[in-house]
């Protein structure tokens, strides 16, 4: 099967898990967590294999912002990067399609970079899987966390609550009702 039939058939069915999660009558951060664990994750199990352009995977996060805000989860003036930060630093904790791809890119090529097998050391040298720009796991996720972080923070209307907080807070309890309130998705 061609990659633009799968690449199609992979975002057919991420939409429609989206959609039966939205309806759902889950919480706020259960939807969340069901939409990174039940619709995002589809998308990892291609990622490395089939080839997304950033204009691809940009288009599906979009899809998936219009989606939210078709069901009342996400409001068009609210900023996006809130949406994709860490609940334990403010935002809402979605994991976008764009990250979830590059992230498994990532963890593939760091995995064939670093392994002592003889037939990935062949993967390696024919260079099918790029392994050279490759971090570890944790530093790539810290690193997108804080590229996400620090965009929202840089927003001149959004950004402003959050420049505001001294560093002396404690951030990690001001922004705990967000993990344990059971609020609703539009009232979040």
């Amino acid at each position: 099967m061609r990659e633009k039939e799968m690449k199609k058939r992979f975002a057919k069915e991420y939409k429609r898990r989206l959609k039966l999660v939205l309806k759902s009558k889950l919480n706020g951060k259960n939807k969340i967590n069901a939409i990174n664990t039940w619709a995002v994750s589809l998308l990892r199990y291609g990622a490395g294999i089939i080839r997304w352009t950033k204009e691809e995977l940009k288009t599906l996060d979009r899809m998936t912002r219009k989606v939210l805000t078709m069901n009342g989860a996400f409001n068009p003036k609210s900023d996006v990067d809130r949406l994709y930060v860490s609940r334990v630093n403010g935002g809402q904790g979605l994991i976008s399609c764009e990250g979830c791809v590059r992230s498994e890119e990532n963890s593939l090529g760091w995995y064939v970079k670093n392994s002592l097998e003889v037939l990935l050391q062949g993967v390696r040298a024919t260079s099918v899987i790029r392994c050279k720009e490759t971090v570890s796991k944790d530093e790539f996720k810290t690193s997108w966390n804080i590229e996400k972080l620090n965009s929202w923070k840089e927003k001149r209307l959004h950004g402003q609550f959050v420049r505001e907080i001294p560093e002396t807070t404690h951030v990690k309890e001001s922004w705990s009702w967000l993990q344990k309130a059971n609020l609703k998705i539009q009232t979040e």
